[in-house]
């Protein structure tokens, strides 16, 4: 009886298997943060993330739509992370922005996303 109160309760906190399940709960983080978290969490994402860009971006590169989920401890390193989308700028991306963490103070555990959209750049003629 007691392993199987263990078992149950083992489930209760599992760690998200699919993407969707860990973007659900990026999503309810994200939704729940105060102004000041938020603007904390947007900051620490464009720092990061221009830092990964200019590690990652090469001309040419395939500009797909892409997002990452990233579950961080309470000071911000990546202790586990999802991606959908598979191109070289994502995969790229991905790794470089779990190396980095994101700087701030968070929930233990705090999930948070970020979907990448970018568009080439037409010359003007």
């Amino acid at each position: 009886m007691l392993k199987l109160m263990f078992m149950a309760a083992s489930l209760a906190v599992a760690d998200p298997v699919k993407f969707e399940e860990a973007k659900a709960l990026a999503d309810t983080n994200e939704a729940n943060l105060s102004s000041g978290m938020r603007n904390q969490l947007l900051q620490s994402q464009g720092d990061a993330l221009a830092s990964a860009l200019g590690a990652c971006a090469q001309p040419g590169m395939d500009l797909k739509v892409f997002t990452l989920v990233f579950r961080l401890n309470a000071e911000g390193t990546v202790t586990r992370s999802w991606r959908e989308g598979e191109t070289p700028l994502a995969r790229c991306v991905h790794k470089e922005l779990a190396a980095s963490g994101f700087e701030g103070v968070w929930p233990d555990p705090f999930y948070t996303s970020i979907k990448l959209t970018l568009t080439a750049e037409q010359p003007k003629i």
